[in-house]
C-alpha cells in the first residue's frame, strides 16, 4: 500500500515537473482544425490516446481467453451423476416382481 502511495506521489511529481519544462505553446493540425496548446498537455493527452487504442486493440484477445478458460473450466468439472429410482433404491433391497417372491401359505 505505501509502495503504491509512493510510487504514484513520484508519478504526479515527474508529471508537474515535466509539465513546467515544457510550458511552449505547440501548434497541432488534425487536418480539418488546428489547435494550440502546451507542449506538455499535446505529450501528455497523445500518450493517454496511445494507452486506450492499446486497450481497445486487446480487449477482443481478453474476451477469446476468457471464452477459453470457461470452455476448460466446464471440461474440469465431474459429469452430474443421473438420478433415476434405481440408483436411489437400497442395494438389499428386495426386487419388485411377482415372480421372485415366494406365496403367502395362509391366504
Amino acid at each position: 500500500m505505501r509502495f503504491t502511495l509512493i510510487l504514484s506521489l513520484l508519478l504526479s511529481l515527474l508529471v508537474v515537473v515535466f509539465a513546467a519544462l515544457n510550458n511552449e505553446s505547440m501548434t497541432v493540425n488534425f487536418g480539418l482544425f488546428e489547435t494550440i496548446g502546451p507542449k506538455a498537455l499535446v505529450l501528455i493527452v497523445t500518450f493517454i490516446v496511445g494507452v486506450l487504442v492499446g486497450v481497445l486493440a486487446s480487449i477482443p484477445s481478453l474476451l477469446k481467453a476468457r471464452k477459453k478458460m470457461k470452455h476448460l473450466q466446464r471440461q474440469l468439472e465431474p459429469p452430474p451423476v443421473p438420478q433415476d429410482e434405481s440408483a436411489s433404491a437400497s442395494p438389499f433391497a428386495q426386487p419388485s416382481s411377482p415372480h421372485t417372491s415366494a406365496p403367502d401359505p395362509f391366504s
